[in-house]
């Protein structure tokens, strides 16, 4: 699915840190921006069709415009810069020969590589500098010029490779049927449609993917959740949770608290501003 990414006027990118483990569109996705990741800390996992790809403290991934990808899984304390680049800007900072692929829709291999943690904390400060926002355009820009280049020097520095797995076609399908499902899809229907029995194609998910298909199917039902409740004062907690795909409100909570680190109940007074 294409994902159109909104600028504002004149920025000719975007650099935002995010922390917390529901970062990211959570569906497979591409976009005509050339994007760049720097977890600073936890962990998660990129799906790019039937290849996983895992992500910790210090790893660097450049994801490409036709590169359909989607973050399958996220610590709790998963912390990470998110920078994209306009196609136009990354062309004009990319005229030396040896930042030239930045400019491939698709260069036919996924780069990720491990950063040492001087050199994130470096990039931490630059990274920083970009996300001023549309107060100060100028400076902006220029930081998010040398983001991208700088961070290609350091990536080409690195010598690290991430360790990747492939994953079996029917467990990518089951993650992009449980992905783009606007409800919960029973577990025997969902086997069916990725092609496996259920017992089989639960074991192949934990096995290839590192997570369990209860679990992930649960990390799905909190998004669908934040979504649903978010929406105002139509539904009570409790209504937005069993909507949202869970069979109980101590199920619920047991998963809000494991993946937000906070009760329901804190999460809803924050929400409203009455602090932690």
């Amino acid at each position: 699915m294409k994902e159109k990414i909104t600028l504002a006027p004149g920025v000719e990118g975007l650099a935002v840190c995010h922390s917390s483990p529901t970062v990211g569109l959570k569906y497979p996705h591409h976009h005509e921006e050339l994007e760049l990741n720097l977890v600073l800390s936890g962990k998660a996992a990129y799906l790019f069709g039937t290849e996983r790809i895992p992500l910790v403290a210090g790893s660097m991934i450049w994801l490409f415009p036709k590169q359909e990808h989607m973050l399958i899984d996220g610590s709790h304390d998963l912390s990470m810069w998110i920078l994209v680049f306009k196609p136009g800007f990354v062309e004009h900072y990319t005229r030396e020969r040896e930042r030239r692929i930045l400019r491939s829709p698709d260069p036919g291999a996924i780069f990720c590589r491990q950063l040492d943690p001087s050199t994130v904390d470096a990039f931490n400060h630059i990274y920083q500098s970009a996300a001023t926002g549309k107060d100060d355009l100028e400076l902006t820009n220029t930081a998010l010029a040398y983001a991208l280049v700088a961070s290609w020097q350091a990536f080409q520095l690195s010598r690290e490779p991430i360790s990747r797995t492939d994953v079996h076609p029917a467990v990518a399908r089951a993650v992009r049927l449980i992905s783009e499902a606007e409800e919960a899809i029973p577990l025997t229907k969902l086997a069916r449609a990725a092609g496996l029995s259920a017992p089989r194609l639960s074991r192949l998910f934990k096995k290839q993917t590192g997570i369990s298909l209860t679990a992930f199917r649960q990390r799905k039902f909190l998004e669908r959740f934040l979504r649903i409740y978010r929406t105002g004062a139509r539904y009570s907690m409790i209504e937005a949770a069993l909507l949202a795909g869970f069979g109980s409100y101590p199920q619920f909570h047991r998963v809000f608290r494991h993946h937000m680190g906070r009760s329901p109940a804190e999460y809803a007074r924050i929400a409203r501003g009455d602090g932690v």
